[in-house]
């Protein structure tokens, strides 16, 4: 936005024009004898103008800033070089600026017409632009910003175009005004009395009936070229009142032919939105499936590239024939296709964080969400999610804590829920598991298994009840539950057993311990079958795997086979399907793969190995069975494309992905859209 802003930022604008340069021009028009001078290509700059794109910055946001240089003839002068910085960085810093939108990548000394500041602390902040011209000729603009504490819910209100030509006489040109909720819904209809203003009365606005747009005109009268700043103000539910700006201009010539510039959206999930952005500042809030267009028209040989700047909750969308050059015909081809939403979460334990990837939906490449890695409250060892993908609760081995955090399904950003922190009275815990009902958790520490109620308000958890060993202590290394959710299976690495604990379906508690017969040295995690039939566990010190029988009328394990595979075998995975499994070794830094009967459970074709990174301790297949992601021990993840008919694992694109260290655990998620 531009100036007059209620509660967020305004622009002070300086002139370029300096008294040397308008005295050598009187100098020269007072001259008989000097040549006349050719006309100039551009004429001189007259308005620095900032789009703040908000009017309620706050804590932990971050504002794209667009500057805009005028000329005294209304239209943008090019060629101008942007800089930018804050006068109290404790407050908001400039963390990158660029001439494309929104800005990609953090600078040391942003320039560009883009910049993007985030906000770190509430206070008054003065963010400076600089347009210096190839002459040397500078304008500055000082935007100022108040930046709030965070809000439980915020509003981004912006309008679209930021630039509008109008012509004397010419049709109304159409604005809207796009409001995007913090939670990644459309807000629109959240604010209400709506007001459009223009401080140039040759600029006509007539506001729609819901006061979501408004067209504007010039009378015929008004020949001359000019500018005006558009304002649109709105109530907050919170009572604060926004204001968005938009630049307009007057030019003495009509403009030339213009096309629009569109495509169709597919898959978007009923009352979600998604943000779109083009490289030449148009945004479109979009809130159903369809065609779209973007509001600015463009004119042939006009460059675009078409993204999306804000994921609906839940889902992650993606763009096709997304960029090119626009010829002498509307576009029509853009594709935007939404599907569920899938995260990729690791623990980081030696950096007390945890680190949160996007999946692209079609390559499976990972991209790191805004803001991580995320702190954990502590040294996280394992980390487990509700159904809901919403929630997920970390053990720290440091606190001996069971801590409760929120994932935006629309962001994938991690916080940690106020007062969802309970203390594991029995040690340093070793792994945890969420029940299939999602109202109880389950904690391994060393010789001890405690299960945990979580609140359905508050998301608190609460232990109701413990198994301790029967012998010695042991070490949990591994959880697995059965789908009923009626047996829980406990790895004890000391024991070299497994503890089939009975889980109370409508209390939680558990109930009762049995213990079965060792197959091998030191089993470390474990993975039931699809089908419940058979439960495979990993011997680190024997380097085999373990094929257990459940019986279908007490859920206890039977371990009837072994067979030999990675060195210090350290977790073990199956597709859905049941069809593969991929054994990991933390020794031989490696995957081996296996096909299996579907009767017997056994492999029938050992398909082979692949390589990842030192020491990793988990591995993970997706809820569809088409991606494998593992964590090295430290600095990387590791991500694998599985063959639906062969099994075989390829690498995804860009993978290893940069990672933190102590890489303990990981999960996948896909939130409630």
């Amino acid at each position: 936005m531009f100036h007059g802003l209620h509660a967020g930022a305004r622009s002070r604008v300086a002139g370029l024009l300096s008294l040397v340069f308008a005295a050598g021009l009187l100098s020269a028009c007072g001259s008989d004898d000097a040549p006349s001078s050719p006309p100039a290509a551009q004429a001189p700059a007259s308005r620095l103008i900032v789009d703040t794109g908000t009017a309620a910055p706050a804590q932990g946001g971050t504002l794209t800033l667009k500057a805009t240089l005028l000329g005294a003839d209304g239209l943008e002068v090019k060629g101008a070089r942007f800089a930018w910085s804050s006068s109290s960085e404790a407050v908001a810093v400039v963390v990158s600026a660029s001439d494309q939108a929104p800005a990609a990548a953090s600078m040391m000394q942003p320039v560009g017409a883009y910049a993007s500041v985030r906000m770190l602390a509430p206070g008054e902040v003065d963010i400076l632009a600089t347009a210096t011209l190839p002459d040397g000729s500078q304008a500055t603009s000082t935007t100022h910003l108040t930046v709030q504490p965070p809000a439980a819910k915020s509003y981004t209100l912006t309008l679209s175009p930021a630039l509008l030509t109008v012509t004397a006489g010419g049709a109304a040109q159409p604005v809207a005004v796009a409001v995007r909720r913090s939670d990644g819904v459309d807000g629109a209809a959240d604010l209400a009395n709506w007001s459009w203003t223009s401080d140039d009365a040759t600029f006509v606005v007539t506001a729609a009936a819901d006061g979501h747009a408004a067209q504007v005109a010039s009378p015929a009268s008004a020949v001359a070229a000019g500018a005006a700043t558009l304002t649109a103000c709105a109530d907050a539910p919170a009572g604060a009142r926004l204001c968005a700006n938009a630049a307009l201009a007057r030019a003495a010539a009509p403009p030339p032919p213009t096309y629009t510039l569109g495509g169709t959206l597919a898959g978007l999930a009923a009352g979600k939105s998604l943000q779109l952005a083009d490289s030449n500042g148009d945004t479109l809030v979009v809130n159903a499936n369809g065609s779209f267009s973007l509001p600015t028209p463009r004119t042939a040989a006009s460059a675009y590239a078409v993204t999306v700047s804000g994921q609906p909750a839940g889902q992650t969308c993606t763009v096709s024939n997304g960029s090119g050059t626009m010829a002498g015909a509307n576009v029509t081809s853009i594709a935007i296709a939404c599907v569920q939403a899938q995260f990729v979460v690791v623990a980081n334990r030696d950096d007390s964080a945890l680190s949160v990837y996007r999946t692209e939906p079609a390559s499976g490449a990972l991209t790191a969400v805004p803001g991580s890695p995320f702190a954990a409250a502590g040294q996280v060892r394992d980390i487990a999610f509700l159904p809901s993908g919403l929630v997920g609760y970390t053990i720290a081995t440091d606190t001996a804590s069971v801590v409760g955090f929120r994932l935006d399904p629309a962001s994938g950003a991690l916080s940690v829920i106020p007062g969802a922190t309970a203390t594991v009275p029995f040690g340093a815990p070793g792994t945890i598991a969420v029940h299939p009902s999602g109202k109880w958790v389950h904690v391994g520490g060393p010789g001890v298994v405690s299960s945990f109620a979580i609140d359905a308000a508050t998301f608190v958890p609460s232990m109701i009840s413990a198994i301790p060993a029967p012998t010695s202590p042991g070490a949990t290394t591994g959880f697995a539950i059965s789908q009923d959710g009626i047996s829980l299976y406990a790895i004890n690495a000391v024991q070299d057993s497994v503890w089939q604990i009975g889980v109370n379906a409508g209390t939680g508690s558990l109930e009762s311990l049995s213990i079965a017969a060792p197959a091998g040295s030191q089993p470390n995690g474990a993975v039931l079958s699809g089908n419940g039939a058979f439960l495979y566990m990993p011997y680190t010190l024997s380097n085999l795997v373990g094929v257990a029988s459940i019986s279908s009328g007490t859920g206890a394990p039977l371990f009837t086979s072994i067979f030999t595979t990675e060195a210090s075998p350290t977790d073990i995975a199956l597709t859905p399907s049941g069809e593969f499994t991929y054994v990991l070794g933390s020794a031989s830094n490696s995957i081996a793969a296996y096909r299996l009967d579907g009767v017997t459970g056994l492999p029938v074709a050992a398909l082979g190995t692949t390589p990842v990174g030192s020491n990793g301790q988990r591995l993970r297949i997706d809820p569809n069975g088409r991606f494998l992601y593992t964590p090295a021990f430290n600095g990387a993840v590791y991500g694998f494309r599985i063959d639906a008919l062969t099994g075989a694992l390829t690498a995804v694109p860009g993978s290893p992905f940069a990672a933190g260290n102590g890489n303990t655990a990981i999960a996948i998620v896909q939130p409630l859209p």
